[in-house]
């Protein structure tokens, strides 16, 4: 189980904050050159993968082990990415992070600058007037699975559509022919076998946020909220009240992520005959039948 859940923006779940205040409490800065997976502990094999940082970040290292097959990780206080600082706390592998150590005052020197730049939106009546869509390029879905009672493996989907109207009606659309395990053959059975894709090929979310519930995001930048959503695969529906961090990371830029997985139950969209075709395919091997899900969205002003 994780001992921690972790809340990243634009690229992985978090908080946007200013860089000059925690600086200091870091004992060096590493330079992530690669997409890298954030684990809740450093244990080689197990732990869980709870994010995404985004590639070219800079994150500040408050720790340093290694474990019992030798891998080096680094636990994380803070990294920054696109000129943003994100509030974390997990630990990365070796690999994903350059030899070179980039000096605090270069960080710091960077956020400066982007809190020096004009607001561009107009003000606040304007920014909540807007229409916002779905930034593909900033935006994913997550889910995990476990087999065989141990294995637990993280997977996503490529192909998002989205939008939120200024009257807070929110849609997503999820193609599920983008499923990505990163097993090719796996990503076959899932499409055919589990969600049918054939009849099926999107799952859909709606939702409506009061905008008057999230006003305060303009003077404070990022708020948790308690979202309800309806959830459609499959031709059935089920609801959910979802807690989500919504973040104005620019006048131009929104993000909504999740504060904590959903657990969605492969039965509550009629999954039970797909997910034993899914074992049977495998060798028979045991599938948990739900999967936690986790998202990171990023909104920008509709054209």
């Amino acid at each position: 189980m994780l001992r921690k859940r972790i809340a990243l923006a634009a690229g992985a779940f978090s908080v946007a904050m200013s860089v000059g205040t925690a600086a200091g409490a870091c004992e060096f800065y590493k330079a992530i050159d690669t997409r890298s997976e954030l684990f809740d502990m450093p244990d080689s094999g197990a732990g869980l993968a709870v994010a995404i940082l985004p590639e070219a970040s800079q994150a500040c290292v408050m720790e340093e082990k290694t474990d019992g097959s030798g891998q080096t990780w680094y636990r994380l206080a803070f990294y920054t990415a696109d000129d943003i600082k994100y509030n974390v706390d997990g630990w990365v592998r070796e690999g994903a992070v350059a030899d070179a150590q980039t000096p605090p005052t270069q960080v710091a020197a960077v956020e400066n600058a982007r809190q020096a730049q004009p607001e561009q939106s107009g003000g606040k009546e304007a920014f909540f007037a807007r229409d916002w869509t779905l930034d593909k390029t900033r935006s994913q879905i997550n889910f995990i699975t476990i087999k065989k009672g141990t294995v637990i493996e993280t997977h996503s989907f490529g192909d998002l559509e989205g939008s939120v109207s200024a009257d807070g009606t929110a849609e997503l659309k999820i193609k599920l022919e983008s499923v990505n395990t990163g097993i090719d053959i796996r990503d076959v059975r899932m499409r055919f076998l589990l969600f049918n894709v054939d009849e099926f090929p999107e799952a859909e979310v709606t939702a409506k946020i009061d905008p008057a519930a999230i006003d305060r995001i303009w003077d404070d930048a990022t708020m948790k909220y308690d979202l309800p959503i309806t959830v459609s695969i499959r031709g059935l529906s089920q609801e959910f009240t979802v807690p989500v961090i919504i973040s104005r990371l620019k006048d131009d830029m929104v993000s909504v992520v999740s504060a904590s997985p959903v657990t969605v139950s492969g039965s509550d969209f009629g999954m039970e005959d797909g997910l034993k075709k899914l074992s049977e395919a495998a060798g028979d091997i045991a599938i948990t039948p739900s999967a936690p899900v986790t998202f990171d969205l990023a909104f920008v002003p509709a054209s």
